[in-house]
C-alpha cells in the first residue's frame, strides 16, 4: 500500500473513460460504482468533494469541478470557472486532511483536464491553500 492519498478531477457523470480513471476503475470496480451512486443519490455541484478509501487503506479524493463527463471535456465550464471549482475543492480537501492528519495527498497530472497555464494558476492555489498545514500536496 502507498502512503500517500490521491486526488483527481472527476464530473457529476463521470465513465471512467480515460486511460487515467480506466486504470482506477480497473485496480477498484467499486470505487467507480461507489461514485456513480453517490451521484445518483446527492447530486454533488461543482467544487464538491467525494472520498473513497480501499480496502488497502488509500484514499481517493473526487474533486468534481465539471457537470459533464471526461476526457477531453467538450462542454467543460469555461476555464475560469473550472478553476474556482479547484479552489473551492481544495479548501474541502484541506478540512478533509487535517482532521484524518493526512501526511501526504498526490494530484497525478493525468487526473486533471488542464493546460499549462492553467496548471500553474492550479500550483499556486494548491500552495496557497496548503500553506498553513502540515499536509504536503503536489501535482505528479
Amino acid at each position: 500500500m502507498k502512503n500517500n492519498h490521491i486526488a483527481i478531477e472527476v464530473s457529476r457523470d463521470e465513465h471512467y473513460t480515460s486511460p487515467y480513471l480506466k486504470s482506477l476503475k480497473e485496480n477498484w470496480p467499486s470505487l467507480a460504482r461507489d461514485y456513480r451512486h453517490y451521484c445518483h443519490n446527492v447530486h454533488p455541484k461543482t467544487g464538491e468533494l467525494w472520498a473513497w478509501t480501499s480496502p488497502e487503506g488509500q484514499k481517493f479524493f473526487h474533486l468534481v469541478l465539471d457537470e459533464k463527463g471526461s476526457n477531453p471535456h467538450p462542454n467543460s465550464l469555461a476555464h475560469a470557472d473550472r478553476l474556482q471549482s479547484f479552489k473551492k475543492a481544495l479548501r474541502e480537501l484541506k478540512k478533509v486532511a487535517e482532521t484524518d492528519k493526512i501526511k501526504m495527498i498526490e494530484l497525478p497530472k493525468v487526473g486533471f483536464h488542464f493546460s499549462d497555464h492553467e496548471f500553474s494558476l492550479a500550483t499556486m492555489m494548491l500552495k496557497e491553500t496548503f500553506l498553513d498545514t502540515e499536509t504536503e500536496v503536489k501535482f505528479v
